[in-house]
């Protein structure tokens, strides 16, 4: 009995021999950070969101804290000496448990919808002036003349839009950020996590089989009916689960399209900053508008995660089906040809689902996944604004269940911690200050000329992404083909 009990603890405790550098692990912030009042050495705790795991063992689960502590940190204060704020910091131990520190080398290599972008683990915030009325501005002044105040035009238009977006970084509580292992973590501890009882996908393939082949697979614009987001999700529960469990995850409902709206989307777009509630365009399954509205942001407009949902009549289960279409936001402006503001959508919306799971599951909301190819989506496509979507097709049921959150819950308003901004007259200062600064630098026809290769540049670099992908969706989707004439099994 023993020599058995000693084998088994020796698999269990060579199942992992290492986390690689490069692994990552996605946390939430529990406290916020900012660059108003932040200082070299400030600790800094998080939760992890999703388990991380290695050959099939789990060894960092959800819910196990994470700490870090602020390496550099660099405030705009009134601009005179530097135009953007910075943030480092490092994560260097996980609480696997309550007796149990694991050492890490983390950075920082992502913030989900965040105006602010990462560089080599620091976070770059973003400049104040560059704003889209500031850049109206710049590049408009070139062609009256090539000095930096040639029109009172020019001037008069920037004195109506004052609105001027605060340049320093605040992460707040909530903030849901992805690190990268820069060093592998040797011989890891093998956590000892309850499982989740999750049906077997074969015991109930028939039944997921005839649900998802009888759903829609994309849902349409109104009133032109052009075809839109790919459904890819059912969502099997209640009305007040399905609630709850968006709730918890820190996902907020949309406002209706009104003039108040439309005031609070044109500050939010002059500013760049968040506008939680943000309406959105109706988009119809079977006919039918959406039940449910949600979307979940950080700090700009022009990120955000968000879904339409809408209840399906068709189904016979006891318990109520749920379609959804999310898509993640990945920026947004003013569109001359629909004259509207519209958001571009990231093409692999097989992340955002998930993105979805992985918030559901912290939130303790979701009693099991399964995902479920389709046979005949196509895995290239486009939305109806014209940007492209790939996806493997597969589409995520998931059955929902009251919550247990194993991470803290988040609030309705992830911003409304207090930080400090500064007073009127502080930011009015600052905004002089930092106008001048950067009129003095860009409004010229050398850096002109410097924007147009570099927008350019960036056109063209993306566009070539968008074929790499497209080309390795169409060859996965030419061997799926391939095996399926053959009889072999593709998988999900």
């Amino acid at each position: 009995m023993y020599l058995i009990a000693s084998t088994l603890c020796s698999v269990v405790a060579f199942a992992c021999d290492r986390l690689p550098a490069g692994e990552t692990i996605w946390i939430r912030l529990t406290s916020p950070v900012s660059t108003f009042d932040a200082k070299v050495g400030d600790q800094v705790h998080a939760v992890v969101t999703q388990d991380v795991t290695c050959d099939g063992a789990t060894v960092f689960p959800v819910g196990a804290h994470v700490y870090g502590t602020v390496q550099s940190a660099r405030k705009i204060g009134l601009g005179v000496r530097h135009e953007t704020a910075s943030l480092k910091i490092d994560f260097s131990e996980v609480g696997v448990s309550p007796k149990t520190l694991v050492e890490v080398a983390a950075d920082i290599a992502e913030i989900d919808n965040a105006r602010e972008p990462v560089s080599n683990g620091v976070i770059q915030g973003i400049r104040g002036t560059n704003t889209l009325q500031g850049t109206i501005t710049n590049r408009l002044r070139h062609f009256p003349a090539l000095n930096p105040y040639p029109d009172m035009g020019l001037l008069l238009f920037k004195a109506t839009f004052p609105i001027f977006p605060e340049p320093e970084i605040y992460l707040p509580a909530g903030a849901d950020m992805q690190l990268k292992l820069s060093q592998p973590v040797i011989d890891p501890p093998v956590m000892a996590v309850e499982s989740v009882s999750q049906p077997d996908f074969f015991e109930y393939r028939d039944q997921l089989r005839k649900l998802v082949d009888a759903l829609p697979e994309r849902s349409t614009t109104a009133p032109d009916k052009a075809i839109a987001d790919v459904v890819n999700f059912a969502f099997l529960g209640t009305k007040e689960q399905f609630a709850s469990a968006f709730s918890r995850a820190g996902w907020q409902n949309a406002d209706p399209i009104g003039r108040h709206s439309i005031l609070l989307i044109m500050h939010a777009v002059l500013a760049n900053s968040r506008y939680p509630r943000a309406p959105m365009r109706p988009f119809l399954v079977d006919g039918n508008v959406p039940d449910m509205n949600w979307q979940k942001s950080l700090n700009t407009y022009a990120q955000r995660d968000h879904m339409r949902v809408w209840q399906w009549t068709g189904s016979t289960s006891e318990n109520p089906v749920w379609l959804g279409t999310a898509t993640h936001d990945r920026s947004g402006g003013f569109c001359f040809k629909r004259h509207q503001f519209v958001h571009h959508i990231d093409p692999g919306i097989d992340e955002e689902r998930s993105k979805v799971i992985r918030d559901l599951r912290a939130a303790g909301c979701v009693k099991s996944v399964h995902l479920v190819p389709r046979e005949g989506l196509t895995s290239i496509t486009e939305n109806a604004t014209g940007d492209p979507l790939h996806t493997d097709g597969a589409l995520a049921v998931i059955q929902l269940q009251d919550c247990h959150a194993a991470v803290p819950e988040l609030a309705s308003d992830p911003e409304a911690a207090p930080y400090k901004p500064g007073n009127v007259v502080f930011r009015y200062f600052r905004r002089e200050v930092m106008t001048v600064r950067s009129d003095l630098w860009r409004a010229n026809i050398i850096y002109a000329s410097y924007d147009v290769l570099r927008m350019g540049f960036h056109a063209w670099k993306h566009h070539e992404s968008v074929a790499v992908a497209s080309n390795a969706a169409r060859h996965r989707d030419a061997e799926q083909a391939e095996a399926s004439q053959s009889g072999e099994p593709s998988a999900p």
